[in-house]
Parts: C-alpha cells; structure tokens; sequence
C-alpha cells in the first residue's frame, strides 16, 4: 500500500503540473482552433472505431450482473466522440461562437506526426499522443483482465490473482482509462460533459456488484478482506 500511496502521489503531481498545458489544449479545440484539422464526412471511420471501441463491452454480457444503463452511457460515448471526430464536429462549430469570446485565440499546436490510414491522414500534437497511450493502457488492462478470468473461470468463483491482485474491477478501470484517453485526445463539449456521468455510474456499478458479491458467496469474510487490502480501481 505504501508504494501504491507513492505511485499516486507521483501522478498527481504529473497531473498538476501538465495541467496548464491541457487547459490550453483544450481550449484550443473548444474555442474551434481545430478546424483546420476537422474529418468531416468520414463515416466508415465512424463505424470502424465504434466497431472496434465497443467490442470491449462484449465479453461483459457474458456476466452474471449485467448493468445495461453503464454500458449505454459507455456506448453514447463513444458514439459521440467519433460522430463528432470524423462526421459532423457540431460542438466545434457551436462552441467556436461563443466559448472564449474576446480573450484571443490560444496557442497553436505543434504536430509531432502524422500517419495515414484508410487513406485518410492524421496529424497527432503531443496531448493527442498522451491520450492514445492512455487509451492503450485501458486496452491491455482490459485484456489482461479477460485473460485472467478465463484462465481461472474453472477453479473459483472469485478472482483474486494477476490483475487481481491490484484493482477490483481492471475491466471496468480499462473502460474508464479508454474514455478518458479519448477526452484527451479530443476534449470537445460533448466529452466534458459526458465523461464525468461515465465515471460516476461504473463507480456505482463496482458498489452494486460487490454488494451482490458479499450476499452470494458462502463466506463473504473473505471478499471483505480482499476489498480492504485491494483498490477498487487504482
């Protein structure tokens, strides 16, 4: 736990200290800075990403306790964030009239690459890599949590090891840190908004589900001590 407490202090202050220059990214993208680098009217991009972003939720079906309401609101999400990344920027457009009125525009941002898929080129700034690779975490957390399930899906009821080990619900951090990359990497209105709803409703999501938890099993002493020595998330 000690070194737990010392990783997090260690990422808050990472947090703090980049926190000026997200605001500004951020603005930047609100106030409609962005245009110029606007996908417009690319719907097979919108499909494949909520294709491939939304399978994530697919193996969670599979579950006893199936809270349909979270995986909505993960689904709007995301429907929303590529909808408004590749096909119609509406909030871009809304927010660039109104937000940050006379107060000049911000920075501009440097790009550190660009690639081209699908015959479409992309250009990544240096907070669109950051949440590309916060999105990647949350994939591989999700992963390594599907695999230690079905490793152990014959041996006990509750999983305890791997991933286990050090968070609660990694499959549900992992849905949290996707959506959170992708507010960073595109922090329109509609993910400001969203996202705090997202977070909130998989945190209550992880308080029913252990309460189910502690009513089924036989000794429900044990999970109480396991939720004491193990985070819910990080």
């Amino acid at each position: 736990m000690g070194k737990r407490k010392i990783l997090l202090g260690l990422l808050f202050v990472l947090v703090l200290i980049s926190l000026p220059s997200f605001i500004r990214h951020a603005r930047w993208f609100i106030s409609g800075h962005v245009e110029a680098m606007v996908i417009q009217n690319r719907w097979d991009l919108v499909g494949l990403n909520i294709l491939l972003f939304t399978i994530f939720l697919i193996p969670l079906n599979f579950r006893k306790r199936v809270n349909w309401k979270s995986m909505g609101i993960y689904a709007a999400f995301i429907v929303s964030l590529f909808v408004e990344m590749y096909g119609i920027p509406l909030t871009i457009y809304i927010s660039s009239t109104v937000a940050f009125s006379g107060t000049g525009a911000p920075p501009s941002q440097t790009v550190l690459f660009t690639f081209t898929i699908f015959g479409q080129t992309l250009a990544m700034t240096f907070w669109k890599v950051v949440g590309a690779a916060v999105s990647t975490i949350g994939i591989m957390t999700i992963l390594v949590g599907w695999i230690t399930l079905y490793k152990n899906r014959q041996e006990v009821d509750l999983v305890t090891s791997g991933i286990y080990r050090y968070s609660r619900h990694p499959q549900y951090l992992g849905i949290i840190l996707i959506s959170v990359g992708w507010f960073i990497h595109w922090p329109s209105l509609l993910t400001v908004l969203m996202l705090p709803i997202l977070v909130y409703f998989y945190y209550k999501l992880t308080q029913e589900e252990e309460e189910e938890v502690m009513e089924e099993l036989d000794r429900p002493e044990l999970y109480e001590g396991y939720r004491e020595d193990t985070p819910r998330f990080l």
